[in-house]
């Protein structure tokens, strides 16, 4: 059985959303698949099953497979720990492959559990990534149930309502640093700040009003605004403690080419975001000072089952 899932790309409200406050975030046309075959023992990409280096892929077997052991494998068009959701790709694909050697595969069972894969492995999460890439297209999360509602996910008392919603064709770059960012890491930093520290807390709390107030111009395209909420969540972000300096060199030198740049994802590494209609300039000014760009579209393709063997 094979299965895939897109990237994602956050557009406002990471870290925050472990918290229950709102976030949106795109499906982006990059995809990881995975395949899986019945065996005499686990292996993965041809070595032994190991929670060390296969722990988002373990985790989706114990809460999805009761069969005999399985031959994996993976392959990734989304760079790791870049904050393009490659983790979140992985377990959503893992999971899907899972449920449908049992018959049909439904969107909110995959995304439930693909979330709880993600906070067995990470310790903390949100289901913003993992919903995301299981629906495609574009997803609110927010503690409010509004229009276009598609399910709601709880845990040890936060509780997060998804939603469908409508974004334009944005023009994107996401940039990677090169420099890979343990989620893990980066989402207990946050917390270990945001339990000690009310300024962290009020932060958090500002990116959630921030987050909601980029629905009406995402709705009607108004890329300077989006790109000023863009540069502010980026600026909390930053207070947060989860750049890093090389993001903050990429998005000064990306300013002149854009509405807006921002971290996107855990941070501490990983990537930028920047809405542009100069996506070539935006690439040429990331690599002219040793980072990557990829101009990324949004994807209507969440999760997919792809064949059966």
């Amino acid at each position: 059985m094979e299965a895939s899932a897109p990237a994602k790309v956050i557009l406002f409200g990471e870290h925050a959303v472990v918290y229950g406050e709102p976030a949106i975030a795109v499906a982006l046309n990059l995809r990881s698949r995975v395949r899986i075959f019945e065996s005499n023992e686990y292996r993965v990409n041809g070595y032994p099953l190991e929670r060390k280096y296969h722990g988002y892929i373990l985790n989706a077997i114990k809460l999805c497979w009761r069969g005999p052991p399985l031959e994996i494998f993976t392959e990734s068009e989304i760079p790791s720990s870049s904050g393009m959701g490659s983790s979140a790709s992985i377990s959503v694909a893992m999971v899907a492959a899972l449920l449908s050697t049992t018959g049909k595969v439904k969107e909110e069972e995959v995304a439930r559990l693909g979330f709880e894969v993600e906070y067995e492995t990470q310790g903390r999460a949100s289901p913003i990534d993992t919903s995301t890439v299981t629906h495609g297209k574009g997803v609110l999360i927010d503690r409010q149930k509004r229009e276009n509602f598609l399910w709601r996910i709880e845990k040890n008392g936060i509780y997060w309502n998804i939603h469908h919603v409508d974004v334009p064709r944005l023009k994107l770059v996401v940039g990677f640093s090169g420099i890979k960012a343990s989620t893990g890491e980066m989402v207990a930093k946050v917390r270990r700040f945001y339990q000690w520290n009310s300024f962290a807390r009020d932060v958090v709390r500002e990116i959630g009003r921030l987050t909601l107030r980029a629905i009406g111009p995402l709705e009607n395209e108004d890329y300077e605004e989006i790109g000023e909420l863009m540069n502010r969540n980026h600026k909390l972000l930053t207070i947060l403690g989860v750049s890093h300096p090389m993001l903050r060199k990429m998005v000064e030198s990306v300013k002149r080419y854009s509405y807006g740049a921002k971290i996107t994802g855990a941070g501490g590494g990983g990537s930028i975001v920047v809405l542009t209609d100069e996506q070539d300039e935006v690439i040429k000014a990331l690599q002219a000072i040793g980072s990557q760009g990829y101009k990324v579209e949004i994807s209507d393709k969440g999760f997919s089952v792809e064949n059966q063997n």
